[in-house]
């Protein structure tokens, strides 16, 4: 896992270089007409659609709506675009919804459906109903292998927008970005597990960067083997704010603290005051640079190594899932 998370820089080149040959799809795309994206995935895949979400939000006006169930939404038709994500290929819950799909275009809906995996039961699919699909390398766990599938679907997306440009620009700026800047933010990362120790993570941000704060929540999970909870700014102001009254020593807020607007960032400011007289200590995560790309993949790569070093410092295996494998296996016996 140390490995994967070093080499996330690199995998962004190799995942562009990966989504070139999507290209071909690039006219039939343009002469589609999308009302909306529905991005189906689980755990480790659906991550990526909201990390896309979060990401385009400014840029494109097709709503994306992440799917993470067996079932489907009912608005589905002829104007959605259905990527149906998962880095197995045999996640049962995206496969079920990616057949109710195609039982929808076996009734007369022309939907358009996307498959990114590397191999599995949606490869076979795929291919069984000439869908168009990308393979992305085998290897390692989803969650080690997240810019893979966020790199083709952004790809897919982008061309659908006419800004297949704007999103290789961004991503290479940031790929440089992250390999500038990999030791210090492993520093950060050093400073921010430190303070966190054995206490439970609370992680605020705004709805901007609910993909960071679901990334480090899942990160915790798996590699760190530890819980954690997030909510956003401002809807945590309307609730969650009130709860934090009584003194704990056992929790620490975590906040995300990226491009948002300034009454957001007053708010942001304010918790942290009320917040910080009922802990040891508050842990404020920053970055230094202004492009929301940037800063979206900086908060990404320093939560990574967060889990992953408090992971070596309790003595975990994080690449061991073993209640995740134990669940699908007596699904099988259903």
């Amino acid at each position: 896992m140390r490995d994967f998370i070093k080499e996330f820089p690199n995998h962004i080149t190799d995942a562009l270089h990966i989504s070139e040959s999507l290209s071909l799809y690039e006219k039939y795309f343009l002469k589609q007409t999308f009302s909306n994206i529905v991005i189906s995935g689980q755990g480790g895949s659906a991550i990526g659609g909201v990390i896309i979400k979060d990401l385009l939000q400014d840029y494109i006006q097709i709503p994306i709506i992440v799917n993470k169930d067996y079932s489907i939404p009912a608005f589905i038709n002829k104007n959605t675009l259905f990527i149906a994500s998962s880095y197995s290929g045999n996640t049962e819950e995206t496969i079920s919804a990616l057949n109710k799909v195609i039982d929808l275009q076996k009734s007369g809906e022309k939907i358009i459906i996307f498959c990114i995996c590397s191999g599995g039961q949606i490869l076979e699919i795929a291919k069984k109903h000439e869908l168009k699909h990308i393979l992305i390398p085998e290897g390692g766990a989803p969650r080690a292998m997240l810019c893979y599938s966020i790199v083709q679907m952004l790809t897919v997306i982008s061309m659908i927008s006419s800004k297949t440009d704007f999103v290789k620009n961004k991503l290479n700026a940031v790929k440089d970005y992250l390999i500038n800047n990999q030791n210090s933010i492993i520093q950060l990362a050093h400073a921010c597990a430190e303070k966190l120790n054995n206490k439970m993570p609370f992680l605020y941000t705004f709805s901007n960067f609910e993909g960071v704060a679901l990334r480090f929540k899942q990160q915790l999970n798996e590699n760190a083997k530890r819980h954690a909870t997030y909510n956003l700014i401002p809807e945590m102001n309307h609730n969650e704010i009130v709860a934090w009254n009584k003194k704990n020593i056992c929790v620490s807020p975590v906040f995300i603290n990226g491009n948002s607007s300034e009454r957001n960032k007053k708010r942001m400011m304010i918790n942290i005051e009320q917040i910080k007289k009922s802990v040891e200590n508050v842990v404020e995560l920053t970055c230094g640079e202004s492009d929301s790309f940037i800063q979206y993949f900086h908060f990404i790569h320093l939560v990574d190594w967060v889990s992953l070093i408090l992971a070596e410092k309790d003595g975990v295996d994080p690449n061991n899932i073993d209640p995740i494998n134990y669940l699908k296996e007596e699904l099988k016996k259903v």
